[in-house]
């Protein structure tokens, strides 16, 4: 692995532990943003190619995530209030790393929600944006915070929830007719599958107070007020897989699409890639994937 160790320390002093690839000669710079459950090493092939396009790259595990869960306690923990502080460390990693380079941004799943509130608080201080597998409005979500402010409490906050976990991967495993694997909605690239059901930091599960912080977040996402703080000149590149259940196999995505018009925004694209599922980075046919992504960055 090229990646190096990357340590962050927040202007409040926490220290949030990731990955950087350096280039010495990059025009810009690119800060990924992660799904929920997994790593920045998973990131690894991505980084490299984006290495050979003139990029460099950091990206930090998330709270309760990677290396800053290295401890089995501390995995699939969020504090209160975790979603909004996720947002606030990117943009000081942002402007951390700044400098005179132009900063692109890239999430996925997770990360692409947490980007999509980014844009609503700062996106004058990015350059360009991509959401990977990422979803437009759901009633799911109301209903799902709802009921994690009815059940989750100070006792269980920081206990894994089975209720949770089966709500959602359940429900996305159930997207998939002839599953081998409880994973397989992932991607059909069955050795993704089995790397992330063998790694010991994908997968686990995580606490009822996690998707109560993120349902709190994801519950503001479509708040009309704060959607009309994106700024219109950001260019937005909406990209994700035909058979992904995250995004309801591209309808959310397509919502996601018409509500982002609505609001003027000049430089929306959106490319749904027939016969792949979520993390389309992984799949069999990936470099088609790589090589959008790399048209947009360097457009």
């Amino acid at each position: 692995m090229i990646g190096e160790e990357y340590i962050f320390k927040r202007p409040n002093g926490e220290k949030i532990l990731g990955l950087h690839w350096p280039n010495e000669t990059a025009k810009a710079t690119i800060i990924i943003v992660t799904g929920m459950e997994e790593h920045a090493s998973r990131y690894e092939d991505f980084a490299k190619f984006l290495i050979e396009q003139g990029f460099r790259i950091f990206c930090l595990d998330h709270l309760g995530q990677g290396a800053n869960a290295r401890e089995e306690k501390l995995k699939g923990v969020w504090p209160v209030g975790a979603f909004e502080q996720t947002v606030d460390i990117v943009n000081e990693l942002v402007t951390k790393v700044k400098g005179d380079l132009p900063v692109y941004l890239f999430g996925h799943s997770l990360g692409s929600f947490i980007l999509q509130r980014y844009i609503q608080k700062y996106g004058s201080n990015v350059d360009r944006v991509i959401l990977c597998g990422s979803n437009g409005p759901d009633p799911m979500v109301k209903i799902g915070f709802a009921l994690a402010n009815l059940i989750v409490t100070k006792r269980n906050y920081y206990k894994k929830s089975k209720l949770f976990n089966n709500m959602v991967f359940g429900a996305f495993a159930k997207a998939i007719p002839n599953a081998k694997t409880e994973f397989d909605w992932l991607s059909r690239n069955e050795d993704n599958v089995k790397k992330y059901i063998n790694d010991p930091y994908c997968g686990y599960g995580s606490t009822g107070g996690f998707y109560k912080e993120f349902l709190r977040g994801m519950h503001k996402l479509f708040d009309k007020k704060e959607l009309s703080r994106i700024p219109t000149t950001l260019p937005i590149l909406l990209i994700a897989g035909a058979e992904d259940p995250v995004g309801k196999s591209g309808e959310g995505v397509h919502k996601l699409e018409g509500i982002y018009r609505k609001l003027g925004i000049k430089n929306l694209n959106k490319i749904i890639y027939e016969n792949m599922r979520h993390e389309i980075l992984n799949e069999l046919d990936n470099m088609k994937v790589y090589q959008d992504i790399a048209l947009f960055y360097n457009s």
